[in-house]
């Protein structure tokens, strides 16, 4: 995809940053996650645009080793979850969402983190909750055992999008029971009131990270039923284009939203490249493709 000369200049200030050992200091993860100047968001937001080659090699590394080595591979709900040596104590803990980007980027990249690092796709697969999808809240394992769409869709992504070989039996029941999750909540709704959960969800968002908004769910759903052969859900994704029209216009879809706004609940500190590409009224390319994607696809189930 062509970029223009302000998003090229942007690229190369994101690669100088992530090429310096000083700004990813893997002694230190929290370096490496925080919002939103750290490497990650770097490495993600490149990943996002369909721009994961550029990440440099070194910085690559650098972030598996982080997961290899300075990562709980465990995710604490109980007790016994918790490190017991104080080695294992000064381990980055991690959330369903974020590990899933982090798992994403790597694999996009070219890493086999399922070879080299299994527990990921086990932990996804393992925390599914019996409404089909996940919560990265410990206390929902324990006590409401009801999912976020937040913490759902990463996980579902991961797993759709990086398996190059038939799915399991596991992998198959999680992703259509993730399907169904979204399917049952109309995308955004409460199931039990039917009402929208979060409005801010209905404006798009790029790049997300692990945001959630209407258009992530409806592009998860056209690639399950590709990938899974399952009947396209028509009537919903109409539905989703239709609270999506205010944002659409001839030339694609606008951006509605920026995950790091400075006046909502995760402002904080930016980068070029971020500020770029996440600019709110924009058409947004990366956006506009999924939108396209779905249009062509509701377009062959009307025609079929």
């Amino acid at each position: 995809m062509k970029t223009n000369q302000s998003i090229h200049d942007a690229i190369e200030v994101s690669i100088r940053f992530l090429e310096s050992n000083a700004e990813f200091d893997i002694e230190r993860g929290e370096n490496g996650r925080r919002k939103w100047n750290g490497a990650w968001w770097h490495m993600a937001t490149l990943y996002e645009m369909g721009e994961v080659k550029q990440i440099p090699a070194s910085a690559i590394a650098r972030a598996k080793y982080l997961l290899e080595v300075q990562t709980w591979p465990t995710f604490v709900i109980n007790a016994d979850d918790y490190p017991t040596s104080e080695a294992d104590r000064m381990k980055m803990d991690c959330c369903h969402c974020e590990l899933a980007v982090y798992y994403m980027v790597l694999m996009a990249y070219g890493c086999d983190l399922d070879k080299d690092l299994p527990w990921i796709r086990e932990w996804f697969l393992k925390h599914q909750l019996p409404d089909g999808g996940l919560n990265c809240e410990p206390t929902a394992y324990t006590h409401s055992h009801k999912s976020s769409f937040v913490s759902t869709l990463p996980p579902l992504e991961a797993i759709l999008w990086y398996t190059n070989r038939p799915f399991t039996e596991q992998e198959s029941v999680f992703l259509d029971e993730g399907a169904r999750y979204l399917i049952e909540h109309s995308l955004v709704c409460s199931k039990e009131s039917g009402h929208v959960v979060n409005m801010e969800w209905l404006n798009p968002c790029f790049p997300r990270f692990f945001e959630y908004d209407i258009l992530r769910g409806m592009f998860f759903l056209v690639e399950w039923s590709q990938r899974r052969n399952k009947p396209l859900p028509v009537s919903l994704l109409n539905e989703g284009l239709q609270r999506l029209n205010n944002h659409i216009e001839k030339a694609g879809l606008r951006i509605g939203r920026q995950v790091f706004d400075p006046l909502g609940p995760w402002g904080g500190l930016t980068f070029p490249l971020l500020e770029e590409v996440a600019r709110i009224g924009n058409v947004s390319p990366y956006l506009t493709k999924q939108l396209a994607a779905i249009i062509r696809q509701l377009e062959h189930a009307t025609n079929e």
